[in-house]
């Protein structure tokens, strides 16, 4: 009773404040005001008791009268306005009554469901007023059905909604505007006209007439990047690249908003970008964990040879790499040239930036890369500015664009150990092993005999078992996902795979560690400039007192191996106490073996019986067991008829043989059996056999080149033919065999023959990967002589 009379005096004092505040009244409790956050407070508390009486009442109603749909509508409409969408829709698609359809359309607009509010709202288009065509439009707009949304909003006709209807409009569609680029941009109008002469540009498909890009970090460690780019179109190939532009954005701490993208046609009209030439879509949509990746696509409409693409947009980040630092790389070239370009970098004075610069010996265009520093305020401001800026034009084998791209290079890193701690926090907890993890270990090493054994195994599980997503590193951030969400979803990105690789290690007993790694192509780690300029993390294994690096991503790529992106590169090891930089390994030659054997008997008619067999090594075995595992049988057997073709026309496959293609284990052997009507070339009573062993004389076509020859691997290939000749023929002329040797190059080829038989052997060895510019002309020299001593062919005659 006492509890009882409590609660009954606390009613009547909530009772009486609600009366006075209702008629402007106050009441003083204590020598104290009701404050208006009392007041709003009360009020909510009231909203919410109000509202769960109504659904009681409703409910009770419906009870009665379960076929009342107008009381399960009334249910329906209290919970659409209270935002329990779930609950509306369920009732809403039991009912009929148009109000009802309308309002199930609209739930499922608002939920997110456009398939199915599209449904709703195209079976119920009727009965619809300005309110269900606005959301009809929107539903459309989502679905990317943009004509049927202009058709749509179209037909709304007054009130609210056609104010909003208009504004939808004019977004999707912004038509070519009356005014001239000459009246309304006359700024814009004079860059124009002062530097789009395309003569001036043979090899140019496009011409990017400015680049205007300012990069700020702001006291609170957010970014703003403010990018403006005008751009014209010369011919189909600057069509093609510059059609589409692409922003890629990491949804989880960057906007991208778009300013403004407009076509300027060859007669100066002005064609604006709609909402219908907007995508914003996930880059990785079928894995979900890494759904924030994104990327933002502007499609140009109208866009013609002659015409000036423009566009405007900022990218906002909410923080930085890893809340206080930020890294920058500025590439000065790109594949079309620049006739102005400028970059701007603004920081608050406490964050000086490292600058560094490189590739400094192909600035041939006298591009001044030093910044130009002023202080404003507490914002120090490094700017550039560089004018009529050559496009790159790519030469065969040559380096990556990095490695010949003058570019500066931004980190306010202070150290590598700052790297290593920042990567280190977000990675130390991921690498630990659960349950299924440890379970999976055990089984995987319970037959091994040794430790490399253990090692190979759980290195070929993640390779093979763990699906390869290929995001590159920190385009869906930075942080690793826990070892077991990978373990268990089976797939993940180049830092998850590693991370699981490490762990499954650790459990089974091993010093292993994560590692941060540039693939060629990428900026190579520079020991005296702290960054974080990686694209790919792999892992490495210490075992006998020596480093193996493992990539797990490299499904094809056997235990101690490295896809070829991996080797020569500076790599941080990212040990719990301390990091280390270390080289990855590039493979001498005999590592990348491929070895092709041709066994053949020519019978008395001239055709010929053969068995190819090719074994491979390395980065060679690499690519043809993913060619074999990954291209359909079909396919591989047609590729197969067509090489041999290359041996005798019309050859037909008798058999053929696949060793090892699922055990990274063991090398691939690839093996074929065939007969063909011909071997020889005719030239009368002679016959000429084909070319055993060539060169690719393409590699020296040039005069001089701008940029070094690079091979991606060492390697060695060698060709052996053993062949059998009928006895009705003689051997007139067999060449003689050589030997030339150079510092980049070794070539032998030798020539045998006994009795009725012919065996010749190419082996050639690659002992540079990279030839310099100066070298180039003697390289040649040496390339032209072999290929042309090595271009004799092997005569007979044909005996009566």
């Amino acid at each position: 009773m006492r509890i009882s009379g409590i609660k009954g005096r606390s009613k009547m004092r909530g009772s009486i404040i609600f009366i006075l505040i209702l008629f402007g009244g106050t009441l003083s409790l204590s020598c104290q005001k009701i404050s208006d956050f009392d007041t709003a407070r009360h009020y909510s508390d009231l909203s919410d008791i109000y509202y769960h009486q109504a659904e009681q009442g409703y409910k009770r109603l419906i009870e009665k009268e379960p076929g009342n749909q107008a009381v399960k509508l009334g249910l329906a409409k209290l919970y659409y306005s209270h935002g329990e969408l779930t609950l509306a829709i369920d009732i809403l698609k039991s009912l009929s009554l148009p109000e009802a359809m309308k309002i199930l359309a609209i739930s499922y607009y608002k939920s997110g469901d456009f398939t199915l509010a599209l449904d709703v709202f195209t079976k119920n288009s009727k009965s619809a007023d300005d309110e269900y065509l606005y959301y009809w439009g929107l539903v459309c707009e989502n679905l990317n059905l943009f004509d049927q949304a202009l058709d749509i909003y179209s037909k709304v006709r007054a009130g609210e909604f056609l104010q909003l209807a208009h504004k939808r409009l004019q977004l999707i569609e912004k038509r070519s505007q009356a005014a001239n680029i000459k009246d309304s941009d006359p700024k814009l109008y004079k860059i124009l006209i002062q530097k789009a002469n395309p003569d001036k540009y043979p090899q140019a498909g496009a011409l990017i007439l400015l680049s205007d890009e300012k990069v700020k970090i702001k006291e609170d460690n957010s970014q703003l990047e403010d990018l403006h780019y005008v751009i014209k179109i010369i011919n189909e190939r600057g069509k093609e690249t510059f059609a589409e532009a692409s922003i890629d954005y990491d949804s989880t701490f960057e906007k991208v908003e778009l300013e403004y993208a407009r076509t300027i046609k060859p007669d100066g009209s002005i064609v604006g970008v709609g909402s219908r030439h907007i995508r914003d879509v996930s880059k990785y949509l079928n894995f979900p964990l890494y759904s924030n990746s994104r990327v933002f696509i502007i499609s140009f409409p109208e866009v013609s040879e002659g015409c000036i693409l423009e566009y405007k947009v900022k990218i906002h980040s909410s923080k930085l790499i890893n809340d206080k630092d930020f890294v920058i790389a500025y590439p000065l070239q790109a594949q079309e040239p620049i006739a102005e370009a400028r970059f701007q970098l603004s920081t608050p004075l406490r964050l000086k930036p490292n600058i560094t610069k490189i590739n400094e010996q192909y600035n041939n265009f006298s591009a001044n890369l030093n910044p130009e520093v002023t202080q404003a305020g507490n914002t120090m401001i490094y700017s550039w500015v560089f004018k009529d800026i050559p496009q790159l034009i790519p030469e065969n084998n040559m380096p990556a664009v990095v490695d010949i791209n003058p570019a500066i290079l931004l980190s306010t890193f202070n150290s590598w150990q700052n790297v290593h701690e920042w990567w280190w926090n977000l990675a130390k907890d991921k690498i630990a092993a659960d349950k299924d993890i440890k379970r999976q270990v055990r089984l995987l090493t319970k037959r091994c005999k040794s430790a490399e054994a253990k090692a190979r195994a759980i290195y070929n599980f993640c390779a093979q078992k763990i699906r390869y997503v290929a995001v590159e590193y920190g385009q869906a951030g930075y942080e690793p996902h826990r070892a077991e969400d990978i373990y268990r979803n089976k797939y993940g990105d180049c830092k998850d795979q590693a991370v699981l690789l490490v762990a499954m290690l650790k459990e089974a007993g091993f010093d292993a560690w994560p590692v941060l790694i540039s693939t060629k192509g990428y900026y190579n780690l520079d020991p005296g400039f702290a960054s974080s300029m990686f694209n790919h993390c792999i892992a490495v294994l210490e075992l006998h007192g020596k480093f193996i690096f493992l990539d797990p991503t490299a499904e094809t790529c056997s235990f101690g191996d490295l896809p070829a992106v991996d080797q020569e590169r500076k790599v941080l090891i990212i040990k719990p106490d301390k990091y280390q930089i270390e080289d990855t390994p590039l493979f001498d030659a005999a590592h990348n073996l491929i070895q092709q054997k041709i066994t053949a008997r020519i019978n008395k008619n001239e055709g010929i019986s053969a068995e190819k067999i090719v074994d491979t090594r390395g980065i060679y075995d690499q690519l043809q067991r993913a060619w074999l595992l990954y291209t359909p049988p079909e396919m591989i057997l047609d590729a197969i008829k067509e090489r041999m073709q290359d041996i005798s026309i019309g050859a037909k496959l008798i058999d053929y043989k696949i060793l090892n293609a699922d055990d990274i284990n063991k090398p691939v052997v690839l093996s074929y059996k065939f007969e063909g009507p011909e071997y020889f070339t005719q030239a009368g009573p002679l016959r000429v056999m084909p070319q055993l062993v060539s060169l690719d004389p393409s590699l020296v076509g040039k005069e001089k080149r701008k940029y070094p020859i690079e091979f991606h691997i060492l390697d060695k290939k060698e060709m052996a033919f053993y062949i059998e000749i009928p006895y009705n023929f003689v051997i007139k002329y067999v060449p003689e065999s050589i030997i030339e040797d150079s510092p980049w190059m070794k070539l032998q080829v030798e020539y045998r023959v006994n009795k009725n038989k012919i065996y010749a052997r190419q082996q050639v060895e690659l002992k540079k990967r990279i030839i310099p510019q100066e070298d180039y002309n003697k390289f040649q020299s040496f390339y032209t002589s072999v290929a042309k001593k090595i271009k004799q062919r092997i005569i007979l005659e044909r005996l009566r």
